[in-house]
C-alpha cells in the first residue's frame, strides 16, 4: 500500500513539472493541440497514475490484532506439546548443583535440556525427575552460585548437546 502511494506521488510530480516547463516553453496553441491529442507516454502515466491512486484509496484498514492474553509470571509460548519447547519456568528451589523449576505448563521430559535466562553466564539444567505439581528436579551443568529463586528458566525442547567438530590430517 505504500509503495502505491510513493509511485502514485512521483508519477505525479514528474507530470508537474512537465506540464509547467511546456506551458512556458510552447504557445498557447500548441498546448492546446496537445490537449487534444496525448501522447502515448503521458496516456500511460495517467492510467497508472489513477491505478496508484484508487488502490491506495480503496486499500482496507489492516485487521486489528485481538488483544494480548496475559501471561502469568513464569509462563511462556510452548511451541511444541510433545516436549513443552518454548515454556518459561521459574527456580523454585536451589540445593548445590540440584535445582528444582516450576513450570505452569509444558512440562518438559526427563533428559531434556532448559536454560536460565537471568543468570550472567550461560547456565544449562538437565531434567532428573518429575517432582508432581509442575515441578521438575534439574541438575545444573556449571556452578549455581547466585542462583536464586523466581529466575525464568527456559524448556530448550532437546536433550544436552555437545558440538563436536571433525579434524582431518594430511
Amino acid at each position: 500500500m505504500a509503495s502505491r502511494r510513493i509511485v502514485s506521488s512521483l508519477i505525479r510530480s514528474s507530470l508537474r513539472p512537465s506540464l509547467s516547463k511546456s506551458s512556458i516553453t510552447t504557445s498557447t496553441s500548441r498546448i492546446s493541440s496537445s490537449q487534444s491529442r496525448a501522447s502515448p507516454y503521458a496516456y500511460l502515466l495517467n492510467r497508472v497514475t489513477e491505478y496508484a491512486t484508487a488502490a491506495a484509496a480503496a486499500a482496507p484498514a489492516p485487521p486489528q490484532a485481538p488483544p494480548a492474553k496475559k501471561v502469568p509470571d513464569g509462563g511462556g509460548k510452548i511451541t511444541d506439546e510433545f516436549t513443552g519447547k518454548g515454556a518459561i519456568g521459574q527456580v523454585c528451589q536451589v540445593i548445590g548443583a540440584v535445582v528444582d523449576v516450576r513450570f505452569e505448563e509444558g512440562l518438559p521430559p526427563i533428559l531434556t535440556a532448559l536454560e536460565v535466562l537471568d543468570h550472567s553466564t550461560r547456565l544449562v539444567l538437565e531434567v532428573a525427575q518429575h517432582m508432581g505439581e509442575g515441578v521438575v528436579r534439574t541438575i545444573a551443568m556449571d556452578a549455581t552460585e547466585g542462583v536464586v529463586r523466581g529466575w525464568r528458566v527456559l524448556n530448550t525442547g532437546s536433550p544436552i548437546s555437545v558440538h563436536t567438530y571433525l579434524f582431518t590430517f594430511f
